[in-house]
Order: structure tokens, then C-alpha cells, then sequence
């Protein structure tokens, strides 16, 4: 009986830190992919002429829509 109940309160807990570290680290993901995006697209931009070119809140907004 101690064994299970030592096995069920290590899984518990177990679930509750995934849990935790999920909500965590769920937003630094998603701001380092944002960042990620941001750079990547205006590498492109760089190619093309000045008045095609977005601006930085453009590209940013652009970004967040895309990955949200």
C-alpha cells in the first residue's frame, strides 16, 4: 500500500511541475519565435525596394497574427 501511494503522490506531482512548466515556459516560445519571424522577414524586406517595405509595427503585427 506505502509503495503505491509513494508511486501515486510522485506521478501527482509529476504532473503538476509539466503543468507549471508548460504555462511557463509556453509564452517565452512564443516570443522567441515572434523575434524569429521578425528577423526573418525583414531579411526579405531587405531585397525589395524602399517603398515596398514594411515598417517595424508592421512587421511586428504581421508576425504576432501569424503565429497566434
Amino acid at each position: 500500500m506505502k509503495k503505491n501511494l509513494k508511486l501515486i503522490v510522485f506521478l501527482v506531482l509529476g504532473i503538476i511541475a509539466l503543468y507549471i512548466s508548460t504555462n511557463y515556459y509556453n509564452d517565452f516560445n512564443k516570443s522567441k519565435t515572434i523575434k524569429a519571424c521578425i528577423i526573418g522577414k525583414a531579411e526579405l524586406d531587405s531585397n525589395k525596394l524602399e517603398s515596398e517595405r514594411l515598417s517595424a509595427d508592421e512587421v511586428k503585427k504581421f508576425c504576432e497574427d501569424q503565429i497566434k
